[in-house]
């Protein structure tokens, strides 16, 4: 039932919008993801995500009840839109796309380490804690602060299975939205040749692969953001034939919903914005002012209204993303939620506690190497293997070719020039930073086959999303190189499509593309067992201990680990399993443990609950003086911590 709710919901939304704003379903699909992402993002706040359905049921209603007593003629014009918008090619090939995806990667388990230490752990707790996790209870402490808009959507898509929490779905709504900033590219799509509606299709999907592989397999939040961030690029030139109203609020709710996919998605929100500020310059002409006084051509004043409104729509796309970006960063401040990196990097600009790192030179040289030489696929495309210099480069011509044929202006052309050339040396150059700073001790990046991967994934808002770029400015505007009399009637129509698969395939990491939506397949029980053996007997005797949550809020457990050996790849695994109870993770040797000390340690875990697993040392030793009641320490049980700041007391809940 729920499934059929917000499907009918999605349906009018999109079809009242594109008829609303006069522009095509695979246009508003993105604009309406945005809105859903920060609908529910409100709903989180309040711990009522599920209220969500309210929403749906009442859209449904209202749209009933405009139909009922609207005006005919409007009903008339409305049900003639939404007959042209369902039967473009854009959106028959649009809807190929998204339900091959969401029925091929409907399978996927979680295999990704990324994705079991927070990115599946914490969707999983949205699941079941029906919003954000209180105060010192979010489910991945060393994670706490990591922004929740990919999430929401998983989640979305997690509501909708009526059969209980799925792994599998919340694939599908990683990649569903993904994919749904590319839609905008299938806008001049015409005709109804099929071989090229599905050539078109599969180009889409392995598009991002061209210089990312990470989201292929997990959650990898920087496609999602370079998606996004292209999304908007492209946005910014098209502002052609639309209202003022939509260019800037679709503007606003890109950039509102990237600063909420992951924290360094400020930075890219910052270039975005200096790109919409080139851009308008250069539209107002020789004039020198913004553009939003005047139309794209940079020939005609905007009226009085539609000034203010361009103004008051400008000022929307630097205030959604302050207000979103600020408000989890307010959440956060509130709910004691940090992230290791986020605390590692305020030291570093704060202190001397860090310096740069002593191998500076060892990861400059590997970055050189990584950066000049090694390809960015881990699989060998079907031409050409791109490594970060060639694509660099190859972005850069791109701009140089289009302003050379005139499907960019000149003026233009060299302003996407400049501002490409500029924030890819300037990404990059973070991306070196972080590595002689924040990751200074992670030494698998000190080699060329380790960097490479951080490049590749760390560079996709700039790879991934300046192509996206490009590739949206040749399928407007590249029609024009094959407009001539002498050229074939199906190169005139396809050209610019047949030229974009062609590139695709040519540079994409297809094998990749393909596992992502299919080979995956092959793996999936293996994985299964690995997940499996990584629980021994003592984390499952905990995760039964934890039962003790089912069907009430989540907690905070201490769980006291003997000392004897490292075990912080089983931890990350047991923390996922189980969630939404937040778990933090302390070795401790009792018989060397003073109880003064252990308070101590319980005490800076912020923890509601302690946990000590079993043991050959005495426990009872340290513990027995904190028991409420007279009675001896147990280990493998749940206890309650009463703690006043002066004395604590431990109560013991399992049954």
């Amino acid at each position: 039932m729920t499934i059929v709710l917000h499907s009918c919901a999605v349906i009018i939304c999109i079809l009242y919008l594109a008829w609303y704003f006069k522009v095509s379903l695979v246009e508003i699909l993105p604009v309406f993801t945005c809105g859903l992402v920060l609908a529910l993002y409100v709903l989180a706040m309040l711990h009522h995500l599920s209220w969500i359905d309210i929403m749906a049921a009442f859209v449904i209603a209202l749209f009933a009840i405009r139909m009922k007593y609207g005006a005919r003629e409007e009903r008339a014009e409305f049900g003639k839109a939404c007959v042209a918008n369902i039967m473009q090619p854009s959106f028959i090939t649009a809807f190929i796309l998204l339900f091959t995806v969401a029925l091929c990667t409907s399978g996927k388990v979680v295999t990704w380490w990324d994705d079991i230490n927070f990115w599946a752990a914490d969707v999983k707790s949205l699941y079941f804690l029906d919003g954000f996790a209180g105060r010192y209870a979010n489910v991945s402490p060393e994670y706490g602060d990591y922004p929740p808009g990919g999430q929401l959507i998983k989640w979305w898509f997690l509501h909708l299975n009526p059969h209980g929490f799925d792994e599998g779905f919340a694939f599908v709504g990683y990649y569903t939205m993904n994919m749904v900033f590319l839609l905008p590219l299938l806008r001049k799509l015409k005709g109804r040749n099929i071989p090229v509606i599905v050539l078109t299709a599969v180009a889409l999907w392995l598009f991002p692969s061209i210089s990312e592989v990470y989201g292929y397999d997990g959650f990898c939040a920087d496609l999602t953001m370079a998606c996004i961030y292209g999304g908007f690029l492209f946005a910014v030139a098209d502002r052609e034939g639309k209202t003022e109203s939509f260019y800037y609020g679709r503007l606003a709710l890109y950039l509102g919903v990237l600063v909420l996919i992951k924290s360094i998605g400020f930075i890219w929100a910052l270039f975005g914005l200096l790109f919409l500020f080139l851009y308008l310059r250069e539209d107002a002409g020789e004039q020198g002012v913004l553009g939003t006084i005047f139309r794209p051509d940079g020939s005609k004043k905007l009226n009085g209204a539609e000034r203010r409104l361009s103004r008051r729509g400008l000022l929307a796309v630097i205030l959604l993303p302050a207000v979103t970006g600020g408000s989890w960063l307010l959440f956060c401040l509130l709910m004691r939620r940090v992230t290791r990196t986020t605390a590692t990097a305020v030291k570093y600009m704060t202190t001397d506690e860090y310096g740069i790192s002593g191998y500076t030179a060892d990861f400059a040289k590997a970055f050189m190497e990584a950066f000049v030489s090694s390809p960015l696929h881990k699989d060998n495309s079907m031409a050409f293997d791109l490594t970060p210099l060639g694509l660099y480069l190859c972005i850069c011509l791109l701009v140089v070719f289009f302003y050379r044929v005139r499907i960019l202006p000149v003026r233009k052309g060299k302003a996407v020039l400049w501002f490409s050339v500029v924030s890819g040396m300037l990404f990059y150059g973070i991306i070196f930073v972080a590595h002689i700073t924040i990751f200074a001790t992670e030494t698998q990046y000190l080699e060329a086959s380790g960097m490479i991967s951080s490049i590749e994934r760390y560079g996709a808002p700039f790879t991934v999303g300046t192509l996206l770029f490009l590739a949206g400015i040749w399928l407007e505007r590249g029609g024009r190189l094959f407009a001539g009399e002498r050229i074939p009637a199906f190169v005139r129509e396809y050209g610019v499509y047949l030229c974009f698969i062609l590139f695709v395939a040519l540079t994409a990491g297809y094998q990749v593309g393909y596992h992502g939506l299919i080979g995956y397949r092959d793996d999936t029980e293996e994985m299964l067992v690995q997940r499996a053996d990584m629980l021994g007997e003592d984390e499952m005797q905990f995760l039964d201990a934890v039962r003790f949550f089912e069907n009430k809020p989540g907690g905070r457990v201490c769980y006291i680990r003997r000392g004897d050996a490292p075990r912080w790849v089983n931890n990350s695994y047991m923390s996922y399993e189980a969630s939404p109870v937040s778990v933090v993770y302390r070795s401790v040797n009792l018989d060397d443990a003073p109880t003064d000390w252990m308070v101590g340690e319980i005490r800076a875990s912020h923890a509601s609950y302690l946990y000590v697993e079993e043991t050959d040392a005495d426990a009872g030793a340290v513990f027995d003086s904190l028991l409420a009641q007279d009675e001896a320490f147990r280990c493998g049980v749940l206890y309650r911590i009463v703690d006043d700041g002066t004395n604590m007391e431990l109560t013991c809940v399992s049954q």
